[in-house]
């Protein structure tokens, strides 16, 4: 019997200019599904998507009260809730290593905005306050082999990242 054929792959979710931002860097396709959890008890709550070879689609978002959750493959999940649109952007990505990620945090009000950063794997949890409008940090993953399971909370908002990376 032949071994099976692993396949990587290297693609994001995350909320980027007011939708769902959804991008394939890699040949082979990756299946998502999108969950509007506020919307369960009507038809329009399950959204399957396709992502071709390096494409990139995006899903529209219904800000004020929203939860939508983002389900791939290997363990992939994206959750992001909040009471009205995020005051910030965050965007998780892979590194070129293939065990870190990279967080990004983007127009923070002011050095007084309150957001938590928590790395579950870890058991880690901190504050950031950033005089900067913008804040950076990379996270090595090498303990957990390329899992993390990270959440960043505003007073509003929650941005949910578990997964694994891959290159």
């Amino acid at each position: 019997m032949k071994p099976p054929i692993l396949q990587t792959h290297h693609y994001l979710v995350n909320i980027e200019n007011n939708e769902i931002s959804m991008m394939n860097f890699k040949n082979s396709e990756v299946d998502l599904i999108v969950y509007d959890k506020n919307a369960f008890n009507t038809k329009n709550y399950y959204f399957s998507y396709k992502l071709h070879s390096n494409d990139k689609l995006t899903h529209p978002i219904s800000f004020g009260t929203y939860s939508y959750e983002i389900i791939g493959i290997n363990g992939f999940v994206r959750k992001f809730k909040g009471k009205k649109k995020p005051e910030i952007e965050v965007i998780l990505s892979n590194t070129s290593s293939k065990d870190e990620i990279k967080i990004e945090l983007h127009n923070i009000p002011d050095e007084n905005y309150t957001i938590s950063l928590e790395n579950l794997y870890e058991k880690t949890k901190k504050e950031i306050k950033s005089a900067s409008s913008k804040y950076d940090t990379v996270i090595n993953l090498e303990k957990t082999k390329g899992w993390y399971d990270i959440k960043i909370k505003t007073e509003n908002n929650s941005w949910h990242f578990a997964g694994r990376t891959e290159h």
